[in-house]
């Protein structure tokens, strides 16, 4: 019995089967790109805005306890922060107070504008000092304003780095010798922002931010320099340029979802000044409670120093300190399901 031959399939239907075969390889191809690209992004971006992401959710990575003097990276709204610090001081005993207490008093205000809400941020600070020195004098004296602008890349799994630049405007002063040594006693109690209290001195202040949040755990860490130029006549002894770096770690802890502790170690280093090796180096920590409110979060702390003050310019001192944050949330708040 002859075999039957097998039928013939026109040319037509196999470009057909081809073509649909291309189609379903390249949809596949498509949809597998989707997958890959769309689950890291999901991972490693920031939340776009309000709603992006669940509220539990971002509140426990983005919107945590701050540390009392570095900001919070990942804000979303503008916010102003308002610190007063009082201090008590002990001077050198060589001074003319003669080892007697003298009294600081340190305001600090800071306006922050998100650009991008918890990416890019400009902002702007003054601040203000006062002290009373025994035998001395009493004195108040304006901060030069501080201009910055800064960046910051975040991860939904806790992890946040970037950097920012500041300028601190020269501003002339004209202070007597009494003056400038309760000047010299009374910028020790926020010896990283002592450059704001130079005399028509500009201050160029790169840094660089990192933070890692691992359950109720928060780690923060800022480091940069300071490169000041003096823009006036040279006094004797005076350099025309000044280099000095800057650190501060803080470890926190969040008790519940309104209280937060945390501790802060701040180094100070005097790169180019000519002083002692023992006189370079200063350091302070500042163990703080922190409570969050609804756009509102006061944190109480203390400020105590760890072996040479600033400079050595005295020789001890404990200080108190409440911070105020405010937010001024641009959105309503999504609602919840």
């Amino acid at each position: 019995m002859a075999s039957r031959r097998p039928a013939r399939v026109p040319a037509s239907s196999k470009r057909r089967a081809r073509a649909a075969s291309r189609r379903l390889a390249r949809a596949a191809a498509c949809l597998s790109l989707v997958a890959l690209a769309g689950s890291p992004a999901s991972a490693l971006a920031a939340p776009p805005g309000p709603g992006g992401w669940p509220d539990d959710e971002e509140e426990a990575v983005f919107d945590v306890p701050a540390p009392p003097t570095l900001p919070g990276l990942t804000r979303r709204d503008p916010t102003f922060t308002f610190e007063y610090t009082a201090a008590a001081i002990e001077p050198e005993s060589t001074s003319r107070a003669g080892g007697r207490t003298a009294f600081a008093w340190y305001s600090h205000g800071e306006m922050e504008m998100p650009l991008v809400p918890r990416k890019w941020f400009v902002g702007a600070v003054h601040d203000s000092a006062a002290a009373s020195v025994p035998g001395v004098a009493r004195s108040i004296v304006l901060g030069s304003p501080e201009i910055y602008g800064r960046g910051v890349w975040s991860s939904v799994r806790g992890l946040s780095s970037g950097g920012g630049f500041g300028v601190v405007m020269p501003v002339p002063r004209d202070v007597s010798p009494d003056q400038a040594e309760v000047l010299r006693t009374a910028r020790v109690v926020r010896p990283w922002d002592e450059t704001r209290f130079r005399d028509l001195t500009l201050t160029f202040r790169p840094w660089f931010d990192m933070r890692h949040i691992t359950g109720p755990f928060i780690f923060q860490l800022r480091q940069g320099i300071d490169w000041s130029l003096v823009v006036r006549g040279l006094r004797s002894g005076e350099r025309r340029t000044d280099i000095r770096a800057h650190t501060a770690f803080y470890f926190g802890y969040r008790l519940a979802r309104p209280v937060g502790i945390g501790l802060e170690l701040w180094e100070v280093y005097q790169l180019t000044e000519g002083l002692p090796d023992d006189r370079r180096a200063t350091f302070a920590i500042s163990p703080s409670v922190r409570f969050i409110l609804a756009n509102v979060q006061p944190a109480l702390s203390v400020l105590l120093p760890i072996a040479t003050p600033l400079r050595g310019d005295v020789a001890s001192y404990y200080a108190a300190r409440l911070s105020v944050g405010f937010a001024f949330p641009t959105d309503d708040p999504p609602a919840r399901p």
